[in-house]
């Protein structure tokens, strides 16, 4: 047993032939999960629905896997008290993401009206690819990548991973836009699990900034803004996140650890 960054007590890595096996098998259970209730709807109207059966997977998943006990299971998984630091700077970060829209009208010319059930949506939004996906990639991927290994060993295992989940957008949006999420998706793993760890290993944090990321689904897009919008975005997506490693962690962990 070793003591991680955070000051945690840590397990044995993801090493061994069997271990990889295990962590394989549980990632691609949660995945498929994951993928199979959002083909139902991918709007975030099914949010909570969503939500629901990932995090009941992700229970079975650390009972039957790893025979984590019931009791503590979802402050294992992510869903304990956040830290409060890690918390504002992700607010912080993601009203900077959201300038994406302003940006937008400034270049294209047009606004990008709220759609009518903008708030519904948002409540999905963040259950969905906030709390949800969270659960999966940082809840349980990272997590378990991290045990044994240093901040960046884990991020380099964790980040091909979760960019080749996002592979199939290339086949049903094209190459532009799918290229585009992959990257997205494999250079935000660094400052979500940033703020995962130093939010005392919770998701809250990194699912507030995924659901900004994710709030082009509140809005409707003008035919004006879709050639520069999806380009605006991917840039913002990946850019902006990242200050918020600006942030040094011995502030973010200092509260939360007292």
């Amino acid at each position: 047993m070793t003591v991680g960054d955070t000051g945690r007590a840590i397990g044995p890595a993801v090493s061994s032939a069997r271990s990889w096996v295990r962590f394989l098998v549980g990632f691609g259970v949660l995945y498929a999960v994951l993928m199979a209730t959002s083909a139902v709807d991918a709007t975030g109207r099914w949010g909570l629905v969503i939500l629901a059966a990932v995090l009941l997977t992700a229970v079975v998943v650390e009972i039957v896997l790893y025979g984590t006990p019931l009791a503590g299971i979802l402050r294992r998984l992510g869903l304990g008290r956040p830290g409060g630091r890690a918390l504002a700077v992700a607010a912080a970060v993601s009203s900077a993401v959201l300038l994406v829209y302003p940006l937008s009208a400034a270049v294209s010319g047009t606004s990008m009206p709220l759609r009518p059930d903008w708030l519904w949506l948002l409540i999905g939004i963040f259950a969905f690819h906030g709390l949800a996906e969270e659960l999966v990639w940082r809840g349980f991927a990272f997590r378990r990548l991290r045990e044994g290994r240093s901040f960046w060993a884990a991020m380099w295992w964790t980040m091909p991973l979760i960019a080749a989940t996002h592979l199939p957008i290339v086949f049903s949006l094209g190459p532009t836009i799918g290229i585009g999420a992959m990257v997205v998706a494999a250079v935000t793993s660094i400052p979500f699990g940033y703020l995962y760890e130093t939010g005392r290993d919770t998701v809250w944090a990194p699912a507030l900034l995924h659901t900004a990321i994710d709030s082009f689904k509140l809005v409707v897009i003008p035919a004006a803004a879709l050639a520069t919008f999806p380009l605006l975005l991917t840039a913002v997506s990946i850019l902006v996140p990242l200050l918020a490693l600006a942030v040094p962690r011995r502030f973010l962990t200092a509260a939360a650890a007292r």
